[in-house]
Order: C-alpha cells, then sequence, then structure tokens
C-alpha cells in the first residue's frame, strides 16, 4: 500500500533524522514506527474490550492500601 502524510517540515525532518541515524529510509523508518504504534494501540483497545466485556467489583483506596501493606 501506498501512502502520502503530509505533516510539518520540522516533524519530517525528526523522521528524517531518527531513519538516518538507524541507517535505514525514511519510508521503512515510518512504517516501522506507524506498524509499531499502531499495534501497541490495537492491544489497548482489545484489553479495554475485555474488561469492558467482564468487569470486575471495584475496591475502595482503603482496600488497596491494605492490600499494597501501606497501612501499618
Amino acid at each position: 500500500m501506498t501512502v502520502t502524510l503530509e505533516m510539518p517540515k520540522e516533524i519530517e525532518a525528526q523522521f528524517a533524522a531518527a531513519a538516518k541515524a538507524r541507517g535505514v529510509p525514511l519510508s521503512d523508518y515510518l512504517r516501522d514506527f506507524i506498524v509499531e504504534h499502531y499495534q501497541e494501540d490495537a492491544d489497548d483497545l482489545r484489553t479495554a474490550q475485555e474488561r469492558l466485556a467482564d468487569p470486575q467489583p471495584g475496591i475502595t483506596s482503603n482496600q488497596l492500601r491494605k492490600n499494597l501493606g501501606l497501612d501499618g
């Protein structure tokens, strides 16, 4: 797939510098960057959906402190 992106010149320069520092073409760097960040977001969304589908009872802040051994 081919995608065209318009972005501020300063951000483009930062991406270009990062790609150069890693010794990879800018297009490869951007592809990897997008895929990696998309995957992180997709994982977060999947976790949120799973938790919403199976809600657990909450605990009070006092119970949390006790569970963590902070009440003493």
